[in-house]
């Protein structure tokens, strides 16, 4: 991703106002509000095992609501893969832009962006491509069924591939989801993966452990997400905000 796109977006970040609103009940205690028509943005970092190579990654999301049923999002996902050598360890990076028609009952999205993979051995060449990407949910209590297309042949990320699959919320801040995914043209893999989100800190973080085996991509990472938002539980804040 070029330097301008990465600039752009950091000064939108930093420029937002991300916070949610506070206010005081009679007896003094705190009392959080944070709601759907506020500004949401996080930041994630990651790392892992791919295929017994060093892959870190470095997420920024932020959603925007526009009214009850119409939100977009703006997306820069980076991921580095260290193989030791510089002819076979390169950066990839996706940023796009997605559309969400949404309810209490499920969302509906498309979404369209640029991908980038740039080798560390400046004699090759950086490959770019268009993306275009649908993305639907259906939810059912404590389930979520989800599925994503993504038109790109090629995948490197832990976070970026076609899927379809199933998630169970165990309580509000637990989570846990097995997808069947599709990546390099053909290739079919799964992916488990949990996320959970302590009480304590506010609400303003999560962890997550991901397993995703497949031919030539088995994977084993965690990431860790800061979100500049608080007292959203987790299954709140993914039903809402993406």
């Amino acid at each position: 991703m070029s330097q301008f796109s990465r600039v752009l977006l950091l000064s939108l970040l930093l420029n937002s106002h991300l916070y949610a609103e506070s206010d005081l009940s009679g007896d003094g205690e705190e009392v959080v509000m944070a709601t759907s028509d506020m500004t949401n943005f996080a930041f994630g970092l990651g790392y892992g095992l791919l295929d017994e190579k060093s892959l870190m990654n470095i997420d920024f999301k932020v959603n925007i609501p526009i009214n009850d049923y119409l939100s977009t999002q703006l997306l820069l996902n980076s991921n580095y893969l260290i193989t030791g050598s510089s002819k076979n360890s390169f950066a990839q990076s996706e940023f796009s832009s997605n559309w969400f028609l949404s309810n209490e009952y499920g969302r509906l999205g498309l979404g369209l962006g640029v991908t980038e993979m740039e080798p560390m051995d400046e004699a090759q060449d950086t490959e770019r491509d268009v993306i275009g990407q649908f993305l639907g949910e259906l939810f059912v209590g404590p389930v979520s069924v989800t599925t994503n297309y993504i038109s790109s042949d090629t995948t490197l990320s832990n976070v970026t591939s076609s899927r379809i699959g199933i998630s169970y919320y165990f309580n509000e801040d637990l989570r846990t989801s097995l997808f069947r995914e599709k990546y390099n043209v053909d290739e079919i893999g799964w992916r488990l993966e949990t996320y959970f989100q302590p009480k304590k800190y506010l609400q303003m973080g999560s962890v997550g452990i991901i397993a995703r085996t497949g031919k030539d991509y088995d994977y084993l990472g965690v990431v860790a997400l800061y979100y500049f938002d608080y007292a959203v539980s987790l299954k709140q804040r993914e039903r809402e905000f993406h």
